[in-house]
């Protein structure tokens, strides 16, 4: 699951989170050393200088928080990163 191969990026993404924050992501989930589940979830939550990353996923539950300094999100948002088994999409929760 989540194979580095075939990973894609809906343009909203791209217009709005600045790409080494995508590549921040799919590392976060590269790293799980548990289970993954199909859908991985992130909150974006800016204050000022730095950014708050939410990571969760339902089964098995998963939730852990980051800080990292803020380089270009101004708005809170979530992001969700979807494995359909041959590819993975990372997109605003919007899009789904």
């Amino acid at each position: 699951m989540f194979e580095k191969e075939n990973r894609y990026i809906t343009r909203a993404v791209l217009d709005v989170v600045p790409i080494e924050i995508n590549l921040l992501l799919y590392d976060l989930i590269d790293e799980l050393t548990i289970e993954k589940d199909y859908l991985q979830i992130f909150e974006l939550v800016p204050h000022e200088e730095i950014l708050e990353i939410i990571h969760k996923q339902e089964i098995p539950e998963f939730t852990c928080k980051f800080i990292v300094r803020n380089i270009g999100i101004e708005k809170s948002m979530k992001i969700y990163v979807i494995d359909s088994g041959d590819y993975s999409t990372m997109m605003l929760s919007s899009e789904y």
